[in-house]
């Protein structure tokens, strides 16, 4: 399917978005992200100043985030990558952006903020050169291209949001981080679909019966209590 045949179509139901995501190669390995706006397609520690070399505030904020989670040491016992994604999973800005195998997952994160805007949901083709090997790349920091990564599946919300991320590098050459859709490196197009912001409750009572939901994606306490809080509020 052509990038035209994405861009500016929006999603009618849930079932559509997977038949559409079959039509990509149900054989290929896909990734989908869905955001609440079409902002690029930047990870969080980049998105206020791209052209910023973070590398040095990045290798800090980890060290410090060592520091005050030694207490209990194994939620960051793996080396830096591993590290990244627990970091990255409970807030912390780093240069991963989460993605999911799981297009449903997608279409909930595009849909769950129920603003009247548009919400967006991004699908990546995945070729094989794309992938990180962590055996000769074991630094994030210096990765020389952009790379999707597929990380060890060391926290609940990672198995429960099938998260998989893109690692993103400063580039030295255009002094900047690349937005995903201007990365001209890439073997492979972002396509995109709208999500109506009218229908986003519509979408999240259809996840919900296929349960995908916040129980589902955030495990514990927060996540029951969003639930409860959007099924007695917003659920029609």
């Amino acid at each position: 399917m052509r990038a035209s045949d994405m861009t500016s179509q929006y999603v009618e139901s849930a079932a559509e978005l997977i038949e559409q995501a079959d039509k990509l190669g149900v054989r290929s390995q896909l990734l989908f992200r869905g955001q609440d706006c079409n902002q690029p397609l930047l990870p969080k520690i980049a998105r206020d100043k791209p052209t910023r070399n973070t590398v040095d505030l990045e290798r800090k904020m980890l060290s410090e985030l060592r520091r005050r989670a030694a207490r209990s040491p194994s939620a960051l016992a793996g080396d830096d990558w591993d590290a990244l994604v627990v970091a990255q999973h409970f807030g912390m800005a780093t240069r991963l952006l989460d993605w999911t195998t799981n297009p449903l997952v997608a279409l909930w994160f595009a849909s769950a903020d129920l603003r009247p805007q548009d919400g967006f949901v991004f699908m990546l083709k995945v070729a094989e050169d794309m992938v990180l090997d962590r055996s000769k790349v074991t630094d994030p920091f210096t990765i020389g291209s952009t790379k999707v990564f597929k990380p060890a599946i060391n926290n609940d919300r990672l198995l429960a949001q099938a998260g998989w991320f893109t690692a993103h590098p400063y580039s030295k050459k255009s002094r900047k981080f690349v937005d995903l859709h201007k990365n001209a490196a890439l073997p492979q197009k972002v396509l995109m679909k709208g999500v109506r912001g009218k229908d986003k409750n519509r979408h999240l009572i259809t996840l919900d019966r296929v349960g995908i939901n916040q129980v589902a994606l955030f495990p514990g306490l927060e996540g029951t209590c969003r639930y409860v809080d959007w099924l007695f509020r917003h659920h029609a």
